[in-house]
């Protein structure tokens, strides 16, 4: 029966160790000659955890990670508060205790393992904002239960995988696009050859196609490049009217456009001062995620607020257990092994590179609205 006295929490226990109690677990542990040993030789970022989730130490690895000066600044905090996981604020005792950390990788091991008294091996995808910039990281994490001196101690070993995820990514995701473009390509070459289209016609979808190769490549170079810092936006006046009507031009040629309406409002004439290139490509991610969200017959609108604000709007509802999952990098509203790099994208351009917010809301009565909001700075 659940303890009436214990601290609220949407998921894990909440509750601490602090002060006196906090210190004894902390000398016992690292007076002990394992500890030392077991850190040193284990890979990736090596933890030991108290009964309550708390860090009381770390391998050098994890403190340079965090450019951490002194090993106690690891003491009492969990490993999600540490490495600046964006769902610490929404739970009422931090790491563990939101509703989202029941489906984190990293706290389901923990307290597998803290019940089973055996390794539990999983993945944490955790989205995390340090310093004002947002960020997804994927890590293989592996909980394992330590006795020592009287304690339950477990040793949390997580090692990055971000690398790895991204060219499965790759693989998964823009590959087999490009496979699929350059397949319509030969498809109207070959018609081309037998005359079977006129050629004005048929140049037109090669020209088509053959952009949509190109905006592909880029868009990876470009998400290439944020991730590692060094994509830089080009500012320039954009007329926001030129721009939507670049978009309704553009997305008629993609497959998850057939059968659907869309709906792109003519917006108030204004000028923005900010990178056509990336806000058009944020936008086009967003307008073929609703298209690819919604059924045949559905219709997907587009419009803009305030002269800054671009909405996306389709009548479906994201579920509410991954919602905040949405721009992870592996995430797919459409399969379980999904595409997932649009969202992603979105929200590592729109923020990361041109300063703005993105975000969405998404109920059953009023459907789910995607929004790029650039900066009130942007608006000439």
């Amino acid at each position: 029966m659940p303890d009436p006295q214990a601290p609220p929490t949407f998921f894990a226990p909440a509750g601490r160790a602090t002060g006196d109690a906090l210190a004894a677990e902390c000398r016992e542990l690292l007076v002990h000659p394992l500890t030392e040993v077991l850190l040193g030789s284990l890979d990736g970022f090596a933890l030991i955890l108290n009964a309550h989730r708390q860090v009381l130490a770390a391998n050098a690895a994890f403190r340079e990670a965090l450019a951490l000066e002194v090993p106690e600044a690891v003491q009492g905090l969990r490993p999600g508060e540490l490495l600046t996981c964006i769902h610490v604020e929404e739970g009422p005792d931090g790491c563990g205790t939101s509703e989202a950390c029941g489906r984190c990788g990293a706290v389901l091991a923990i307290l597998a393992a803290q019940a089973g008294l055996e390794p539990v091996n999983s993945e944490c995808f955790m989205t995390t904002r340090r310093e004002g910039v947002w960020a997804c990281r994927e890590y293989r994490v592996r909980a394992t239960p330590l006795a020592l001196g009287g304690h339950d101690f477990l040793v949390f070993v997580l090692q990055d995988i971000s690398s790895e995820k991204r060219r499965e990514a790759l693989e998964r995701i823009f590959l087999h696009d490009l496979s699929n473009t350059l397949h319509g390509l030969r498809g109207w070459a070959e018609l081309l050859q037998m005359e079977a289209k006129p050629a004005r016609e048929a140049a037109q979808h090669i020209v088509s196609l053959s952009d949509q190769v190109l905006g592909e490549v880029r868009h990876q170079e470009w998400i290439h490049q944020a991730e590692q810092g060094g994509l830089q936006a080009v500012e320039a006046p954009v007329e926001t009217r030129g721009l939507l009507a670049e978009l309704r031009a553009t997305l008629p040629r993609y497959r998850c456009a057939l059968g659907r309406a869309l709906e792109i409002a003519d917006p108030a004439p204004g000028t923005l001062h900010t990178d056509r290139a990336l806000v058009f490509r944020v936008l086009l991610n967003m307008a073929i995620n609703a298209l690819e969200a919604t059924p045949q017959g559905g219709r997907v609108r587009i419009w803009v607020e305030d002269g800054t604000c671009f909405k996306v709007y389709n009548d479906g509802e994201i579920p509410a257990e991954v919602r905040d999952r949405v721009f992870q990098r592996t995430f797919s509203t459409k399969a379980r092994h999904g595409r997932g790099l649009g969202t992603y994208s979105m929200k590592l351009l729109g923020e990361g590179v041109l300063g703005g917010s993105v975000g969405f809301e998404s109920t059953e009565e009023g459907g789910t609205t995607f929004w790029l909001r650039l900066p009130a700075a942007a608006l000439v």
